[in-house]
């Protein structure tokens, strides 16, 4: 008889528990599969959205860098994060990296952008539209740039396309997302950049794209007519309508229609205004670049008439395709059947692409031409029509003219009016020099209305319908560009014109109509000679990361004292030791701050050069104010030189506090940060920081959009009991640091900093 609990009620206990375990096995295996079939890829598509939102920025970033590189000239390296790796899995499978491509590619239809109805008003006699009346000059050819993901999860991500200056998202669905802003038609301005070259990047990694300046919009032409531009985009009327609806509210632009075949949009702009055109071309990726050639010759400055035996100044510009000037140009001159001559037959473009000839007048009255060209002026294939080749008459009378005394044997009396010249703010007359006016640029800006009277000789009566031609001694200081080389009296005997302004110093403008003429002495100054032009307050905060060899800075500026010929603030990160790890960033606020990065640098010396540019009333633009603050990549900030950006419109801390909570033991430093913002003022973000000093440890930095946080940390694997510089930065809406906490401490675990 067998017993309870004897051997065989244990065997029954043992396979009890076996089968316990097969089943909580099996229970096991049930649940890692439903991990791997739900959660796995629920985790991987928020990495891969996280990516996407990543890759967008840096698209945004890449179409910044396009633009900005048409319009200055200056090499704006982006990076665009191709894919992203998903974290590793112990016990679960990881499907492999997600992908992504960049590439440049045509755009549907004819490719081009297209400008219609052009009529070149800053060319003195429509030298210009030479060029511009050809109809196959008005096309450039553009690309665009594109990023495609390949994602395993996230298969809701859109395309992120660069289409004639505009970033935007589009999904599997055709609906469309902006993410910046249009550049095209900005007020009176036209921006145009075409973009070429072969790019075409895949894989996982961060690639760098280096748009490259082929011609850069340094100086614009003056355009009006029943304008309209056509830009090849898959984004339809109805959305460049809601890009353009400022520009429409305002009346620059009177609306847009889909160009035939949809795969365009054209602009009609308003044609009773004058707008500024710019031209950019920028290449990206391989391939060849695009030839830059003189395309046409521009007169910039000419008499008309000038009393005979005078000299005179002559102006002319050469151009590429794009519209922009080309410096290193010979240009030819010539004066045709007359004893006119030419001090230099040949001159050089300068760096505006501007050649300036002497022209001494004959020594009695007649006619005589002159001829210039880029290409031979003497031989039977000048041709005055041609966009290569520009003429000209000049009447040479006696008379008056560059005497001074207003009187001249004409039919006419002609006469500066200083008095309403001298009533504009910057303009007085001049008391110290035999000059007639001073002009203070600082307060006058960078051009000036000038009026002259002319009245009948015999009865003094004012004259209406004459024209008056208009010129200057020296480009450099003084010039009547375009339409303003000359001008009709109306009913009152008054003309009225404008004179650029590019520099300092003295120029002759002279006024002549008909054998009568006048010279008004101009002394033209700045700054520090009685005005008060625009001043810049400046910092530059130190971020880098030495162990990583990454220097950051945020140099944040703040103008004031600007006028309308304000363009921009550059701010130019100079490496004194390495100039491929220089950048120029550009803003057009009055006040902001621009981040810069790189992944080579630390320790160097820095030179950041922060410089104000303005633009003359012909398009060329020119350095107002600068200010530079030298500076180590040392992760220390050059608090010396510093200006407080702050103030009662921005935001403040109202309290913060860092805790050091370094493990020694594991030498692993550790500080927690939480702090609280004002309510009010303006503001964008927190950066709260940890950097290491010596170099041998981590650095790192936390990011932050909102008003108050805490307990936020940035840990790092090693540099326990070593310095750091910690603390934080406020950023107001447009970037500029406004509110700074930094101090220095070793990182041991001891020590609880709080403020204001």
């Amino acid at each position: 008889m067998t017993g309870r609990g004897d051997g065989n009620g244990a065997r029954d206990r043992a396979v009890t528990v076996q089968i316990g375990a097969v089943i909580l096995f099996g229970f096991l295996i049930v649940a890692l599969s439903t991990y791997q079939a739900t959660v796995v890829p629920d985790q991987n598509r928020e990495i891969e959205f996280l990516h996407n939102q990543e890759v967008q920025t840096d698209m945004v970033e890449l179409s910044s860098s396009i633009t900005a590189t048409g319009r200055t000239g200056d090499a704006a390296p982006a990076t665009v994060k191709l894919g992203t790796r998903y974290p590793s899995r112990a016990f679960f499978v990881n499907p492999p990296p997600a992908s992504g491509r960049v590439q440049t590619v045509d755009p549907p239809g004819s490719g081009s952008v297209s400008l219609e109805n052009i009529d070149v008003e800053s060319s003195a006699g429509g030298e210009a539209n030479d060029y511009w009346d050809i109809a196959e000059t008005r096309n450039k050819s553009t690309r665009f740039v594109v990023y495609e993901p390949r994602y395993e999860n996230y298969r809701a991500a859109p395309t992120t396309r660069y289409e004639s200056g505009v970033a935007f998202n589009r999904f599997s669905n055709g609906a469309n997302l902006t993410l910046t802003d249009q550049r095209v038609v900005e007020d009176d301005r036209i921006t145009l950049v075409a973009v070429s070259g072969d790019l075409s990047q895949s894989g996982v990694s961060t690639v760098s794209v280096d748009p490259e300046a082929v011609s850069t919009v340094s100086r614009r032409e003056r355009v009006n007519g029943t304008l309209n531009v056509t830009i090849p985009t898959t984004l339809n009327a109805t959305r460049w309508e809601k890009l353009l609806a400022e520009e429409m509210e305002e009346g620059w632009v009177n609306g847009t229609e889909n160009a035939p075949g949809g795969d365009a949009v054209t602009i009609e702009l308003n044609d009773s205004r004058t707008y500024a055109l710019g031209i950019a071309a920028v290449h990206v990726g391989s391939g060849d670049t695009p030839d830059r050639t003189p395309a046409y010759l521009d007169v910039e400055q000419r008499p008309s008439e000038m009393t005979a035996g005078t000299t005179r100044e002559v102006v002319v510009e050469v151009r590429d395709g794009y519209g922009n000037p080309m410096s290193g140009v010979e240009v030819n001159g010539g004066v045709d059947e007359g004893p006119g001559s030419l001090a230099d037959d040949e001159v050089l473009t300068d760096g505006d692409g501007r050649a300036v000839f002497e022209y001494t007048a004959r020594r009695t009255e007649g006619e005589e031409t002159l001829r210039f060209s880029y290409n031979d002026v003497d031989g039977g294939g000048f041709d005055a029509s041609s966009a290569s080749d520009a003429a000209f008459t000049v009447e040479a009378t006696e008379g008056g003219a560059g005497t001074g005394d207003g009187t001249a044997s004409s039919l006419y009396d002609l006469q500066w009016d200083v008095d309403s010249v001298t009533a504009a703010d910057g303009v007085s007359e001049d008391t110290s020099t035999d000059a007639d006016i001073l002009v203070n640029r600082s307060i006058a800006g960078d051009a000036i209305d000038v009026t002259t009277e002319t009245t009948d000789s015999d009865t003094g009566e004012p004259v209406s319908g004459v024209e008056v031609d208009y010129a200057s001694n020296t480009s450099a200081v003084a010039r009547f560009a375009g339409s303003n080389g000359n001008a009709t009296t109306d009913d009152d005997g008054r003309a009225d014109v404008t004179v650029d302004l590019p520099s300092n110093g003295t120029a002759k403008l002279y006024a002549a109509a008909s054998g009568a003429g006048e010279r008004l002495t101009a002394r033209v100054v700045s700054g520090g000679d009685g005005g008060g032009g625009p001043t810049i307050d400046t910092r530059v905060d130190d971020l880098t990361r030495q162990n990583g060899n990454q220097p950051v800075f945020i140099g944040s500026y703040s103008v004031s004292n600007t006028n309308s010929s304000f363009e921009r603030v550059e701010v130019s990160f100079l490496n004194q030791d390495n100039n491929a790890a220089s950048d120029t960033l550009s803003s057009t606020e009055s006040k902001a701050g621009l981040r810069y990065s790189n992944g080579y640098g630390s320790g160097g010396e820095y030179a950041i050069v922060f410089e104000v540019i303005y633009t003359d009333a012909g398009g060329t633009e020119y350095v107002a104010e600068s200010e530079t603050i030298s500076d180590v990549a040392d992760a220390q900030s050059p608090t010396s030189e510093n200006a407080d950006l702050g103030g009662s419109s921005t935001a403040a801390f109202t309290g913060w506090t860092i805790d050091d909570l370094t493990q020694v033991a594991n030498n692993q430093p550790r500080y927690d940060y939480s702090y609280d913002v004002s309510s009010t003022g303006s503001f964008s973000e927190v950066r709260a920081f940890a950097l290491n000093l010596p170099g041998n440890g981590e650095s790192g930095v936390l990011t932050f959009t909102s008003r108050s946080q805490n307990n936020q940390n940035i840990q790092f694997s090693f540099g326990a009991n070593q310095q750091y510089r910690v603390g934080y930065v406020i950023r107001d809406a447009n970037g500029a640091v406004v509110a700074v906490v930094s101090l220095t401490d070793t990182a041991d675990g001891s020590g609880t900093y709080t403020g204001p």
